[in-house]
């Protein structure tokens, strides 16, 4: 079984032959009384790659942008995530 870890996310493929991953992405988890801390928690069971990426670049822009964005931005920001990823992929 393969794991893939990056910074902000963990993926799992489901069993040894398999094309589809669970994707655990890192949260502030705020307790009450409580410092901060980080934390992985469980987005999605059995998704393709393409599906686990999409989530991955979607949780980044809401990380970066709590509040409300213009679609403008949304894509601009979608897009060069993408990109990062795709080099990411290609090992650039």
């Amino acid at each position: 079984m393969i794991v893939i870890e990056e910074s902000d996310f963990k993926l799992t493929q489901i069993a040894d032959s398999s094309n589809f991953w669970d994707l655990e992405l890192l949260y502030t988890v705020k307790p009450k009384g409580k410092e901060s801390r980080e934390e992985f928690k469980i987005a999605g069971y059995g998704m393709t790659m393409e599906t686990c990426i999409k989530r991955i670049i979607n949780h980044r822009i809401a990380k970066k942008h709590p509040e409300a964005i213009d679609m403008k931005t949304y894509f601009a920001e979608y897009k060069q995530a993408l990109k990062e990823v795709s080099e990411l992929c290609q090992g650039v």
